[in-house]
């Protein structure tokens, strides 16, 4: 059924900026104040559901994870989730700015991320933490109107202005509202340590990763870095959608941070997802860059708060093997619940798990993974199918599978290895990544605490930066030295690029 409230003309407020998306979506919006409310109906009726229930538990729990001071309640689950969708709608507004939504279907498609996976973007939120909204009929809530009138008023809102030309870090500044804890780093300042310090301008085939990436700031300099190094090559620009998602990597332990990452990587690419385009994963990944894989084993075990989920080393070896063949079981998850109202439960998960195996077993030419899985490769991986399938039954599958492709990518991402590690991040960390995601020579140049920094600089080169993030340093693992990054007259603005900061900066080296 088609919407009579979409919107059929175009934008009437003009191109977007900070200062509009603070006045007309933040915390003192009455689209906010509506939105929240609304969400807040809908999860005060569903809480007790399994796929909801999960979703709040793993979210608290990852933010309990990534900081003990993050607060863990009702209500900044609500605002987060609030974020995650307008981030979203955001998204659906750049990567098809000319053509309106065209109908309910779509609109929900577009909440469930289901919209990009068909558009050939890959891990951009499938059945994570913020798709409990999305209430399955089989709980017979008839939340169904609620749900759409509520992201409806919120699309409506979002279709008035004009975000074709939207840049990365546009929903920051509501992410800082709702977690003021977050620290932040200036556009010209990831820039300036990714073209500058870690040269990327300089050589496209650099691969990096962030592993504290946060709302991605390095991660969307590195991409912007990569485009104008293939320029200068007088290379094509669509290179860029098969380079930078291999090459140019994060990973963080909080959910929304993860989401608006997201959302400011594709935009960081571009015109390019707005035209037919290859397909690709998106690079970025909620899990604990801390814990990166043992030794090569043949099997790989995921320890969760619900049990193990094994993995063959096969599909640890190629993010896009997990991508892949994992993503393809949710037709077969969707295959069990059907076949349950004509058959036993154990009877309907074991048809389909024979099915599944055919799959796993058999050649996939003209695919990313054209290799079968061996027997012994297939019923491992069968296990942790067969632990998801009843999961799915119960309520909440499409979470843990969503976080079972997530929380594999330390162990693939430390196989991979990197030319550059950069974020913020604490001296620990640094040596963990130095240890478990650099390759040799490696590079990382990081933001930290100035005391961490200072008890840490041994043989590496330590930047201050007194005036411009006070608290913090840059420390770079090659060189050694210590200098001071400076401003040459007042501040700069925080989304000012680095070609247009640099006149107002100087670096001096200290004696």
């Amino acid at each position: 059924m088609r919407s009579s409230k979409l919107p059929s003309s175009e934008p009437t407020q003009g191109p977007i900026s900070a200062n509009t998306i603070d006045t007309a979506f933040g915390l003192a919006s009455p689209i906010f104040a509506e939105t929240s409310k609304q969400l807040k109906e809908i999860y005060s009726q569903s809480r007790h559901i399994p796929q909801v229930a999960a979703r709040f538990h793993e979210w608290q729990r990852f933010r309990g994870n990534a900081a003990r001071d993050l607060a863990v309640d009702e209500t900044t689950f609500i605002n987060q989730t609030y974020l995650a969708i307008l981030a979203r709608l955001t998204a659906r507004r750049f990567v098809a700015p000319n053509r309106i939504i065209a109908d309910y279907e779509e609109l929900l498609e577009v909440v469930n991320v289901d919209y990009f996976t068909r558009r050939g973007i890959g891990n951009f939120g499938e059945g994570d933490i913020f798709s409990w909204l999305i209430i399955e009929p089989r709980w017979g809530l008839n939340l169904g109107r609620l749900v759409l009138e509520t992201v409806q008023k919120l699309a409506d809102s979002i279709e008035l202005y004009d975000f074709s030309e939207a840049s990365s870090g546009v929903l920051d500044s509501l992410f800082q509202q709702m977690s003021p804890a977050s620290a932040s780093t200036p556009r010209w300042l990831a820039e300036y340590i990714i073209e500058d310090e870690l040269g990327l301008t300089r050589d496209y085939s650099l691969s990096l990763v962030d592993p504290a990436c946060g709302t991605g700031a390095f991660l969307c300099a590195a991409i912007r870095a990569m485009s104008r190094a293939i320029a200068n090559s007088g290379g094509d620009q669509i290179d860029l959608l098969f380079i930078a998602p291999e090459n140019i990597r994060g990973i963080d332990f909080d959910p929304i941070s993860v989401a608006l990452a997201r959302l400011n990587y594709l935009l960081a690419l571009g015109d390019l997802v707005q035209e037919e385009h290859p397909q690709f994963l998106m690079p970025l990944y909620l899990s604990d860059a801390a814990e990166p894989s043992p030794q090569p084993v043949s099997v790989i075990t995921l320890a969760t708060t619900i049990g193990d989920f094994p993995l063959p080393e096969a599909v640890i070896e190629n993010p896009l093997m997990l991508d892949w063949v994992l993503g393809r079981l949710t037709n077969y998850m969707d295959g069990a619940l059907l076949r349950l109202h004509v058959q036993q439960e154990e009877v309907a998960i074991q048809e389909v798990l024979n099915a599944y195996y055919n799959y796993l077993t058999a050649a996939k030419p003209r695919t990313p993974v054209p290799e079968a899985l061996t027997p012994e490769q297939a019923d491992t991986l069968l296990e942790t199918a067969r632990k998801l399938i009843q999961l799915h039954i119960q309520g909440d599958g499409t979470l843990w599978l969503h976080l079972v492709q997530n929380m594999a990518a330390p162990m693939i991402l430390s196989r991979s290895g990197f030319d550059r590690l950069t974020g913020r991040c604490s001296a620990r960390k640094l040596d963990m990544g130095n240890t478990s995601y650099l390759k040799e020579p490696g590079q990382a140049a990081v933001l930290m605490p100035f005391v961490e920094a200072e008890g840490n600089s041994y043989g590496r080169r330590m930047v201050t930066l007194e005036d411009i993030s006070p608290g913090d340093a840059l420390v770079v693992t090659t060189g050694e030295g210590r200098a001071r990054l400076e401003f040459n007259a007042g501040p700069i603005q925080f989304d000012s690029s680095w070609e247009n900061a640099k006149f107002n900066v100087r670096l001096v080296e200290e004696s």
